[in-house]
């Protein structure tokens, strides 16, 4: 590969994974994305004469003052100071690949190119980035070793020679080899990178923490919802939360039932459900432990649910949680324990950032049914309003509780006859409601829809026979990832049922047919492919993104017991084994206990493998010396492979058993074309390789084209 080929494509490789770094965060609209790539790709074909012209680089230093100001302007008008640098900085790397004519330009590039990255760390957290960073490591040492190549020839040969020219047009350079070799340069570099990833105290980056948090827009959770909100997203296979019990049956089935409870919504008006603002109260707690209703108990069953990040900060409860686990967050090296508020509906939501997916324990008790819950005075009539005009609903809801006077018979029978007896259909097709109120639409005309209609219709239903219901959204139903040994639950899984409040209780009720199934269960090879990059995914989040103060704790005191293992074996016996010492209570040494001993024996052969390889590798440096040749007769012996190559290609490759000088005469008596600049050129190798006539770099150069030449003359047809 041509040196200025391969130092080009590199710059491109390392450049294009800088501004990806860039993109990976919130920071561009798809438009911005879009011109950024398109001006991408475009600046590749930037090349001379182009270059060259004084009006080129001119243009470029006035749009990099322009846009400079342009970017002034918006952030003085209020646009958010990191879009405003992303999106300039991302400029600038345009302009140098634009304008990239020396050492010096792919050096500025390559500062670019680093800094993007170190950006990027800020804006993005996601498995995404990894990738990103695992290629940034690997075009690292190609992009420096080039660079650090074309500095040193043109500070040889000058920055704009026909001696530059030829080295840039060099095959010898940009080898396999070459390649090859510098990869391996990864591998130091990988290593010291995990070193100080390690070694760094992660205590929290301030305002900085949250910029490239990415929150997932998921219907439902907000302050109000629409009817078909949830039936355009029931294929979305975008996994928004994992689910993990701690109990299960072995092998654990595919799908689940769990039932995941986020907010509830209590006045209804022309086909969208709102909630009233109020101000909620602070969960008791203790360290990380929260109090719905009561402290966690042994019986109860424990769930640990790793929620990504949401626009609306709620926390999802399984049925019957009756306490929460929350961990702190790292700030300034220290436990901050968030907030969590609980809102009239039993609304819970959590305050404080979140750097990627938030882990915490729901603990769920098997044997209550509903849940007790105080709704301020000022907030009851809510949960019994009735729209007006909704007396043909009021007359239905009575005709099918019949004679019934139990509120939970009632109940039951509303949910059946929504449910079940083929009354309704589940579809999600949106029933055709324009000018008409769409509750009226589904109970009397098309009588299918999906989740909302169905848990309105029952809300309103109960309310019409005077007791207290409100409609509730959350997730339903869970398939499991066998890759990651857990739960998860999709976009599509969202779904709305119904909460009625019968002697004191809020007490669940799902009227949607079929919604007590486990919804089936995804199957293929793309299933499979998805559930490997989401397991993925939640690894990096647990190891990389997640990794604090407290991880590198623990992981020094683990190489401490190891380190007191190594020694532990005389210590303990001196030792009381029952002081009862903190010391040895943190630091208990590991099951296997060697003493210094095997230290000394895995060091010393470690050592002698090093002086060995040392040895082996000055014997090698020391025989190629003896056989490597000076400057001139290099470059001769360079010269005429060359030659040959033209010649073999030209169809007059010279035999095995015919020396250069004798080829060279037989091509003259035969009528080569190119007979004499042969001759010249053999000549010129056979005194430079064996005589005492040198052969200068300028000369080498000159003869190389002449060699090259050969070819094109050589099929040159006879003139008369």
């Amino acid at each position: 590969m041509r040196f200025a080929f391969a130092h080009k494509l590199v710059t491109y490789l390392f450049a294009g994974l800088g501004l990806t770094a860039l993109l990976l965060g919130t920071t561009f609209s798809p438009i911005e994305s879009l011109l950024l790539v398109a001006a991408f790709v475009a600046s590749w074909f930037a090349e001379p004469p182009l270059l060259d012209r004084p009006g080129y680089s001119r243009f470029w230093n006035v749009a990099a003052v322009v846009f400079l100001l342009i970017q002034i302007g918006r952030a003085i008008s209020g646009e958010a100071m990191l879009s405003v640098g992303v999106q300039y900085a991302a400029f600038l790397q345009i302009s140098r690949l634009s304008h990239r004519k020396t050492a010096a330009d792919y050096q500025q590039i390559v500062i670019l190119g680093f800094l993007h990255l170190i950006a990027g760390t800020v804006l993005s957290a996601g498995l995404d980035y990894a990738v990103v960073f695992f290629g940034f490591v690997v075009v690292m040492p190609w992009m420096l070793a080039l660079t650090h190549l074309r500095k040193e020839l043109e500070t040889q040969h000058g920055a704009d020679t026909p001696m530059l020219r030829g080295e840039l047009e060099s095959r010898e350079l940009a080898t396999p080899a070459f390649f090859g070799g510098t990869t391996l340069l990864a591998i130091p570099l990988f290593m010291l990178t995990a070193a100080m990833f390690f070694a760094f105290p992660r205590v929290g980056f301030g305002f900085l923490s949250n910029l490239g948090t990415r929150t997932q827009s998921v219907a439902g959770f907000g302050d109000d919802v629409e009817l078909g909100g949830f039936g355009a997203i029931r294929d979305d296979p975008t996994v928004v939360m994992r689910v993990k019990p701690k109990t299960r049956p072995t092998p654990p089935p595919q799908s689940i039932a769990v039932r995941l409870r986020g907010t509830s919504f209590d006045r209804y008006s022309e086909g969208r459900w709102s909630r009233t603002q109020a101000t909620g109260t602070e969960l008791r707690h203790l360290q990380d432990q929260y109090v719905v209703f009561r402290p966690p108990e042994p019986e109860d069953q424990e769930y640990e649910i790793i929620l990504d990040p949401m626009q609306e900060a709620v926390l999802f409860l399984p049925d019957g949680t009756v306490a929460l686990r929350v961990p702190p967050t790292v700030r300034a090296g220290r436990d901050r324990y968030r907030r969590i508020m609980q809102a009239p509906g039993l609304d819970i939501r959590y305050g404080g950032r979140v750097e990627g997916p938030l882990t915490y324990k729901a603990f769920v008790t098997p044997k209550q049914r509903g849940f007790p819950e105080r709704i301020p005075r000022r907030l009851r009539k809510h949960y019994v309003e009735v729209p007006a005009d909704y007396e043909r609903v009021a007359a239905l809801a009575k005709r099918v509780a019949g004679g019934a006077s139990n509120p939970y018979a009632q109940a039951q029978l509303v949910e059946r006859y929504l449910r079940g007896g083929g009354n309704f259909r589940y579809t999600l097709e949106q029933p055709d409601t324009e000018g008409k109120d769409p509750l009226h639409v589904f109970l009397f005309e098309a009588k299918a829809g999906h989740c909302e209609y169905f848990s309105t219709a029952m809300a309103i239903m109960m309310r019409s026979l005077g007791l207290p219901a409100r409609n509730v959204t959350g997730f339903l139903g869970a398939d499991y990832n066998p890759y990651g040994d857990y739960y998860a639950v999709r976009n599509g899984n969202a779904h709305s049922w119904v909460e009625v409040l019968i002697d004191g209780r809020w007490i669940t009720f799902d009227p949607t047919p079929a919604s007590g199934q486990v919804f089936a269960s995804p199957s293929g090879l793309a299933v499979k492919l998805r559930q490997m990059m989401d397991a993925m995914r939640v690894r990096w989040a647990d190891y990389i993104v997640e990794y604090n103060i407290r991880d590198q704790v623990k992981a020094l005191r683990g190489f401490a017991a190891w380190y007191r293992s190594l020694r532990g074996g005389r210590r303990s016996a001196e030792s009381n084994p029952g002081d009862g010492s903190g010391d040895e209570q943190d630091f208990a040494p590991i099951p296997f206990r060697p003493d210094w001993r095997w230290f000394v024996a895995i060091m010393s052969t470690f050592g002698v493998g090093v002086l060995f390889v040392r040895w082996r590798r000055k014997r090698r440096r020391q025989t190629r010396a003896g056989r490597q040749l000076d400057p001139d007769r290099d470059r001769a012996v360079r010269l005429y492979l060359s030659l040959e190559n033209s010649l073999r290609s030209a169809g007059h490759a010279r035999p095995p058993d015919v020396t250069p000088i004798e080829h060279a005469k037989e091509l003259g008596r035969s009528g080569f074309p190119a007979a004499d600049e042969v001759r010249e050129v053999t000549d010129a190798y056979l005194a430079a390789r064996f005589g005492e006539d040198g052969l200068p770099l300028q000369d080498y150069h000159r003869l190389r084209h002449v060699s090259r030449s050969i070819r094109a003359k050589a099929k040159r047809p006879p003139t008369a």
